[in-house]
């Protein structure tokens, strides 16, 4: 298991050394500077900037001095949001992603297990379709969609929550089973499936021969076996939500991470804009080793590479 690790560990860093790497010449290659908005600047005004964050160096020197400053964990300074640094930025826009991340997730996840436990053990009942019905809804209907029916009904109509902005814990009920439908569906259906497929097993009938109550069929055998199909899913789903989901944060207007790369973006902000995409590189990485090990302790048959080390 330590060998698999540290292996692992190693293929991170490289990899995170080519997206940095690719991220900062394709930040070059788009069009305008940092400075475009600034039409109120003189040339030589212009000059100094440009010589502040070193921006007239040629680029290869500027790629070297990133990659230093990236391996002293300098992740640089922002150009437009009051030169504040970056790693700063993204520290203080993640509370807000992070707990929308987080609760959609566990919520869309929870209701998303039932509603497929509840379909595969009524297959073919109206319980069954009623959840299929829903869990296509989840993954067909965009889900700013759902965010304006629920902001036009939950905020505006019935008045239960606010309609938007960041304060109290009302302000992100709405946000959150926004972002919760989609993974909501996709457990929901895999749940179904790999339920289907489990309870039609030769083990399954061995289990209730052995008279095994049927909830220690399901819980037991059968709904264990079906989550390593969901947690592959889930996983990267998670790092996407917890990083901030761009369209839901600006409906909502949630100073998440989000709408800060929405931000940056239209700025051309190019330490924020690669910062970001290394923040979220990162998480979804770790998210991925994450998984590996976890399906060991799912499902005990699965074995890593090394594991006995």
């Amino acid at each position: 298991m330590f060998r698999y690790i540290l292996r692992r560990v190693l293929y991170m860093l490289i990899t995170l050394f080519i997206i940095a790497t690719i991220t900062f010449f394709l930040m070059k290659l788009l069009p305008g500077s940092p400075l475009s908005a600034e039409n109120k600047l003189s040339e030589s005004q212009q000059e100094v900037i440009l010589a502040k964050y070193g921006l007239d160096d040629p680029i290869p020197v500027q790629y070297v001095n990133y990659m230093a400053g990236l391996v002293q964990g300098d992740l640089g300074i922002s150009f437009h949001f009051d030169n504040t640094p970056v790693t700063q930025i993204l520290l203080d826009r993640m509370p807000p992603s992070l707990t929308l991340g987080m609760q959609a997730l566990v919520f869309g996840t929870i209701a998303g297990i039932l509603f497929g436990l509840i379909a595969a053990i009524y297959h073919n009942g109206w319980l069954d379709y009623t959840s299929t019905i829903i869990a296509v809804l989840g993954t067909s209907i965009p889900s700013f969609v759902f965010a304006g029916m629920l902001q036009w009904y939950f905020a505006t109509k019935w008045e239960l929550f606010p309609v938007a902005l960041w304060g109290t814990y009302a302000h992100t009920v709405l946000p959150t089973i926004a972002l919760a439908i989609f993974p909501m569906a996709t457990a929901a259906r895999f749940t179904r499936t790999e339920m289907l497929d489990v309870l039609g097993s030769d083990y399954i009938t061995t289990a209730r021969a052995k008279g095994v109550t049927e909830p220690g069929v399901i819980f037991k055998h059968g709904l264990r076996n079906s989550l390593i199909p969901l947690v592959t899913v889930m996983g990267p789903m998670a790092v996407s939500l917890m990083t901030g989901t761009l369209v839901i944060e600006k409906i909502f207007a949630v100073p998440g991470i989000g709408e800060q790369f929405v931000s940056s973006i239209e700025v051309l902000d190019y330490p924020t804009i690669m910062g970001t995409t290394l923040l979220f590189s990162v998480l979804f990485i770790v998210i991925i080793l994450v998984i590996d090990i976890l399906y060991v302790f799912i499902d005990p048959r699965i074995r890593l590479t090394g594991g006995g080390n």
